[in-house]
C-alpha cells in the first residue's frame, strides 16, 4: 500500500483519481476495493462524504464485488474517523455477509468513539456469527473504558455584589 505523500506524487489531486476508480464499473473488483482502501491515506471532508455514500449505497449489497468495495470503505471511514463514521458503519450490520459485519465492526474500533462501543455492545447481543461476535469483543476491548464526555459545569449566577459594612 502506498504512503499519503507516493499517492499525491502521482496526480495533482488523488483522491479524486481514487473515487473515479471506485465508480468505474469498469475496473476490475479488486482494483476497485483498492482504491477505496487508498482513500483512508487520503482524509478529507469530501473523502468522508463518498465514502459515507459509498457504505449507505452498499450497505445491504448481495454482489460480491459490492460487499468487497464496502468492506474496505468500512475499514477507510473508521480510520479517518469521521464525524458520523460510528452511524454510517452501524448500518452495515443489517448485511446478510458475516464478512461485511466483521469489517464493520473493526471500522467502528477504529473510530474510537464513545458512539462506536454502543452500537457494538447493541450488535454483540444480538449478532449469530462466532467470527463476528469474537470481532465486536476485540474491539470493545481496545476501545477500553471509555471516558465519558464531561459535563458542561452549571452556568454561574449572577449574585449580587457583597456589601460590606466597614
Amino acid at each position: 500500500m502506498p504512503a499519503a505523500a507516493e499517492l499525491r506524487a502521482l496526480a495533482p489531486a488523488p483522491d479524486a483519481l481514487l473515487m473515479s476508480i471506485v465508480d468505474d464499473t469498469r475496473a476490475g473488483g479488486l482494483v476497485r476495493s483498492r482504491a477505496v482502501a487508498a482513500l483512508r491515506l487520503l482524509p478529507s471532508p469530501a473523502v468522508q462524504g463518498f465514502l459515507g455514500k459509498l457504505v449507505a449505497a452498499k450497505a445491504r449489497a448481495k454482489d460480491a464485488t459490492d460487499r468487497l468495495i464496502v468492506r474496505r470503505a468500512a475499514v477507510a471511514l473508521g480510520w479517518m474517523a469521521a464525524p458520523n463514521a460510528a452511524a454510517q458503519l452501524a448500518t452495515l450490520f443489517a448485511n446478510d455477509d458475516a464478512e461485511v459485519r466483521l469489517d464493520a465492526a473493526i471500522g467502528l474500533g477504529l473510530t474510537r468513539t464513545e458512539d462506536a462501543a454502543v452500537i457494538l455492545n447493541r450488535q454483540l447481543a444480538v449478532e449469530t456469527d462466532a467470527r463476528v461476535r469474537d470481532q465486536i469483543q476485540r474491539q470493545l476491548h481496545a476501545l477500553g473504558p471509555l471516558t465519558p464526555k464531561p459535563e458542561k459545569p452549571p452556568a454561574p449566577t449572577k449574585k449580587p455584589p457583597m456589601r460590606s459594612s466597614f
